[in-house]
């Protein structure tokens, strides 16, 4: 897959935006949202733990915290930021956080500033009615979309985001997404994030890539990173995630939109991939 149809293939739905400041200290701990945030710290001082890593929050610097990636956050009294909600999906199956290594934090130059500014100013009207992320990430109006008043609002907004976005991506491929394309994995790729709720089979994936079943197996595997058994798992763990924190679903509910066979199984594979039992993931948003 070339550059230019990677890029072309990550759609970006904004959700909020907003400048903010905080007049008294706030913490938000073990956070976990559907969307990837995006910072532009103006004013203050704070910190955000991404997995294990603390980083310190402070002005001049942007901020990006993929979807679904458990973080803490301390804003300091005087703290001020514009922050940017988004969310991208990428048609064929790939996630770009997995094709492209991401940097969490950088200077944020004279022209991204202006782009922020910019982008708030087309988007007056998006900011939270609440901003601790365990009270609006239960909220309905959380999942609602935003609706542009013209085409013009649209494309330059989106033109913004990806403008934002690039900054943080690292120009070497995680995984060779050219080869993906020869081998008709993109394909294979589509096909597994279109199913799976049902039965996937191997048999089934190798014939789409017209290849004997080990074969397959092992090519996967060399283009990937991870055996095509486990992608899938990640891929319905991933479903379950967002299942969770979006929608009231019971457990019973979710394992037959993501295909696992009993509740048993469905917890242990997710606490093995998120360190999180179902029941105490979804009390996390």
């Amino acid at each position: 897959m070339y550059t230019e149809e990677i890029g072309e293939s990550i759609i970006f739905r904004l959700k909020n935006l907003a400048y903010l400041r905080f007049d008294y200290r706030r913490e938000y701990t073990n956070i976990v949202s559907p969307f990837s945030r995006i910072y532009l710290i103006t004013e203050g001082h704070g910190t955000i733990t991404i997995g294990h890593e603390q980083i310190e929050l402070k002005p001049g610097y942007i901020y990006l915290i993929p979807g679904f990636t458990l973080c803490s956050y301390i804003f300091e009294q005087g703290l001020c930021h514009y922050y940017i909600h988004v969310n991208e999906i990428m048609q064929n199956g790939l996630n770009i956080f997995n094709l492209y290594k991401v940097k969490n934090k950088i200077i944020a130059s004279d022209i991204i500033q202006k782009l922020f500014e910019r982008l708030l100013y087309i988007n007056p009207d998006l900011q939270l009615p609440h901003h601790d992320p365990k009270v609006y990430q239960t909220k309905p109006w959380i999942n609602q979309k935003v609706h542009y008043k013209t085409i013009n609002q649209h494309l330059e907004s989106i033109g913004i985001i990806r403008l934002i976005f690039s900054s943080f991506l690292e120009p070497e491929q995680s995984i060779n997404a050219t080869n993906l394309l020869q081998h008709n994995m993109q394909a294979v790729l589509l096909h597994i994030q279109d199913n799976l709720q049902n039965d996937i089979s191997m048999n089934e994936l190798s014939g789409m890539a017209c290849l004997s079943k080990d074969h397959f197996t092992r090519l996967f595997k060399s283009l990937v990173g991870i055996p095509p058994c486990e992608f899938i798992i990640r891929k319905r763990i991933e479903k379950a995630q967002f299942l969770l924190l979006t929608t009231n679903m019971s457990q019973e509910q979710i394992i037959e939109k993501t295909n696992f066979k009993s509740l048993s199984y469905f917890s242990r594979m997710f606490k093995k991939y998120t360190s999180f039992t179902p029941t105490i993931f979804r009390q996390q948003k």
